[in-house]
């Protein structure tokens, strides 16, 4: 009874610290750990195919990307910046003035970086 009760107390610490590990706050030299969302946008085409193809390129690109080139297509301040595994594209259905549809790709960047705060 008493392994039972071990058990299920490291269950319960185990589950309980796992999403504390899942978003770390780094207080460290004045840092903290952030995590924000943006959407960009790809190009206007003609065709849903086009659009998945273009936002899937970009994705890969900012997948690829350093955190300096990260920094700069995100418009954020922090050096320390990476994208997040649960980014993802959609593609968004529009008509034109002239009747035209038109397809765009999104790119929803979901990232993390560190922050100086000013304590």
């Amino acid at each position: 009874m008493k392994s039972f009760k071990t058990l299920a107390l490291s269950t319960i610490i185990i589950l309980a610290s796992s999403n504390a590990m899942a978003n770390p706050i780094v207080t460290s030299g004045n840092y903290i750990s952030k995590a924000s969302h943006t959407i960009l946008y790809t190009d206007h085409v003609s065709t849903k195919q086009a659009a998945y193809k273009q936002a899937l390129t970009q994705l890969n690109t900012l997948d690829n990307s350093s955190p300096a080139e990260l920094k700069k297509i995100l418009k954020v301040t922090s050096q320390n910046i990476n994208l997040d595994d649960q980014s993802y594209i959609t593609v968004q259905e529009t008509m034109n003035m002239q009747g035209q549809i038109q397809y765009t790709g999104l790119i929803h960047a979901n990232y993390h970086y560190l922050e100086h705060t000013s304590n």
